[in-house]
């Protein structure tokens, strides 16, 4: 094969933040599926810790997770076009993101482990190999 299949400062790990892109948008749009189920749920969260009583609102993490959603769906498009301001912001908002989902793994365990997989990958893919989309 010729070395003139990609153009210069491009390989085939280019592919990884299209992966990244497109878990974005589909983590994005779970997220605003756990998000709205968490607003129709509409209760009180409590965990029981040897200092005291800890309390989540479904209804506040249903919004957080609802708007965290709604923003990796639209900044996953953006990296697919290739904008470098968005694999900046992809990757705080995807940080963020891992975050909000070890706040919230304690009412969704499953899950939250899987999008923190997901969010992992992502991350991996926007930092080691994200350079090569701005080319």
């Amino acid at each position: 094969m010729s070395s003139e299949r990609y153009p210069d400062g491009v390989t085939g790990w280019v592919g990884w933040i299209a992966f990244a892109a497109y878990f974005m948008i589909i983590s994005g749009f779970f997220g605003a599926i756990q998000g709205l189920a968490a607003l129709f749920r509409d209760e009180s969260y409590f965990v029981v810790t040897k200092d005291g009583l800890l309390t989540f609102d479904y209804t506040t993490w249903g919004w957080i997770h609802l708007i965290m959603g709604v923003v990796l769906m639209l900044i996953g498009g953006y990296l697919l076009k290739g904008s470098t301001w968005a694999r900046v912001v992809a990757i705080i908002v995807v940080g963020l993101h891992m975050i909000a989902q070890f706040t919230f793994v304690s009412a969704y365990p499953v899950w939250g482990v899987i999008a923190i997989a997901i969010d992992v990958l992502v991350l991996y893919a926007l930092l080691v190999h994200g350079r090569e989309a701005g080319v």
